[in-house]
């Protein structure tokens, strides 16, 4: 059995995570990139949808997203304009 990496958990989780949300064809593309080994650019269309559909992402998504080595600057500088765009995540009281 093969070990999942890092970027493809935050990848399958924000696909889940934003599965209640989103329509079909939506996800769709972000299956195309996960399908296509492409966490990458699985996690760049969920944030880019998340943002069409004015979903708030969850603060834990947005840390992980950051720790990711394979951004180069150029990525992680659309990454703070996409995360900017985003609706502020509220926790709801318990």
């Amino acid at each position: 059995m093969q070990r999942m990496d890092e970027c493809t958990l935050v990848a399958h989780a924000l696909r889940d995570f934003l599965r209640p949300s989103i329509g079909l064809s939506e996800m769709q593309f972000i299956d195309m990139s996960m399908n296509a080994g492409e966490p990458y650019s699985a996690i760049s269309t969920s944030l880019g949808i998340a943002q069409h559909f004015s979903v708030a992402i969850p603060p834990i998504f947005i840390e992980r997203i950051q720790q990711l080595p394979g951004w180069n600057e150029e990525d992680r500088e659309v990454l703070s304009e996409q995360f900017a765009e985003l609706p502020t995540w509220f926790q709801l009281a318990s």
